[in-house]
């Protein structure tokens, strides 16, 4: 997988791109200059041809066409020679010209002495009429011209291998550098989401954009990190200089009541005081709970622990309270579901679902609480019940702080139950949800492969 990722890396992409642009570049100027210099041989070749035929003619001129037939067997070089009389016979040298073929023309060499020869070679030919009716040819077989031409196409071949094996060596560690740095990135994000604001963006000195975005971003988490901890700094100072007075003031108000006993309307109005009290703090206390979980500062505590017997033994806690209100309460935990984890918060994520399900659905609802394997090989516990369920928009919020759902406002609650379980649920690294069980509604926690 890692491979694939790497080519899948923009940076690879880009490389890729200037590598096929370049290898483009390559071939069309290695066409450009093959075409100019074997142009350039043509054109040599062509008048080396023209200047030899020249030489020849102005023989024939001066001593006739006897002069031609004695000396075209002498002449050496790599030119080829055909001396025809005006029958169209071959009277000297190799090449016989098509009838009535004059100028330039290509004709078939034989590459071997002797009428029996087999191979033959294309030759340029200048076939140029003679005044008694013959002609006479020569012609270059481009032997010479080949070397340089194959030298050539050789050359450009090489450089384009070169060219193809160095650009893909260069994407890849370009791509592999890259990587590795929005890799580190990638872990330092995904760390302070876990909840560790105080990780951050390595930087490696290079000075280039990636360090400028690491910095800017590490600026952000630095404010961010600020704001979250005089947010957390400013609620937990209300909520310890608000717990103080509030359980005074619920201690002289149950010393009262034992004073007040023979005069029940007072009694009741303190019980309900005292009540009222007694709830305020427990939200006091959820809202300290969430933000010791949400600090990170009980994963140094992590052991293996298998969620599934956590939630067995959860079952058994509430079996008697479930029911005493009339509902069953049953557990289908045949799969393991091992992590490592906190013991002790995790016990209280399983109740607190367990428990929201019991005090917001009605007599003779069924709840299951199981553990499951998922397709791609991680472990999935889910607390279902068929009681009323919850709406498709509701359902997307109730782990929000202090949100409720309409039909659970005439029950006692602050809101923050299934917040603290979300707050359990992302420091152990689990996806949570909830789900539609048709009828009812099901909480699923997905654990980490």
């Amino acid at each position: 997988m890692p491979q694939t990722r790497l080519f899948r890396t923009s940076s690879f992409r880009l490389a890729a791109i200037y590598l096929a642009l370049f290898t483009v570049s390559v071939l069309i100027l290695g066409s450009v200059v093959y075409a100019v210099v074997r142009t350039q041989i043509a054109t040599e070749i062509d008048q080396d041809i023209d200047d030899e035929s020249g030489a020849l003619l102005k023989e024939y001129s001066a001593h006739g066409r006897d002069r031609l037939q004695a000396l075209i067997p002498t002449r050496g070089g790599s030119f080829a020679y055909g001396l025809i009389d005006a029958g169209g016979k071959l009277t000297a040298g190799e090449l016989a010209a098509p009838p009535g073929a004059t100028g330039w023309t290509y004709l078939r060499e034989p590459e071997n002495d002797g009428p029996d020869a087999e191979s033959t070679v294309d030759v340029r030919a200048l076939v140029t009429r003679l005044d008694d009716g013959g002609a006479l040819v020569v012609a270059d077989e481009w032997r010479g011209a080949r070397g340089p031409i194959h030298a050539l196409l050789s050359a450009f071949a090489w450089a384009l291998a070169a060219t193809l094996i160095l650009g893909t060596i260069g994407g890849v560690l370009l791509s592999s550098q890259a990587l590795k740095r929005i890799e580190a990135m990638r872990s330092a994000a995904q760390a302070i989401v876990a909840g560790d604001w105080r990780r951050r963006i390595p930087e490696t000195g290079a000075d280039d954009e990636l360090d400028h975005l690491a910095r800017t971003f590490n600026l952000m988490f630095d404010r961010i990190e600020s704001l979250l901890e005089a947010h957390k700094a400013v609620g937990a100072a209300v909520a310890h200089d608000l717990r103080r007075p509030l359980t005074r003031m619920a201690q002289r108000l149950e010393t009262q009541l034992g004073r007040e006993k023979t005069r029940p309307e007072t009694a009741a109005a303190l019980e309900a005081a005292i009540a009222d009290i007694h709830a305020v703090l427990a939200t006091f206390n959820a809202i300290l709970r969430i933000g010791q979980i949400e600090s990170g500062a009980r994963r140094a505590g992590f052991r293996e622990v298998d969620l599934a017997v956590v939630a067995r033994d959860i079952i058994e806690a509430f079996q008697p309270a479930a029911e005493e209100e009339g509902k069953s309460l049953a557990a289908e935990l045949d799969e393991a579901l091992p992590l490592s984890g906190d013991r002790e918060l995790l016990t209280q994520m399983v109740a607190n679902v367990v428990d929201n399900a019991l005090r917001h659905t009605p007599s003779g609802t069924h709840i299951v609480v199981a553990s499951a394997r998922r397709g791609d090989g991680g472990g999935r516990l889910t607390v279902s019940d068929d009681g009323p369920g919850a709406p498709e928009a509701e359902r997307k919020r109730i782990f929000e702080r202090f949100y409720r759902l309409d039909a659970a406002r005439s029950t006692p609650g602050d809101g923050l139950g299934l917040s603290v379980v979300a707050a359990i649920a992302e420091l152990h690294g689990m996806a949570y949800g909830a789900e539609d069980n048709g009828p009812g509604l099901r909480i699923v926690f997905d654990l980490q492969n």
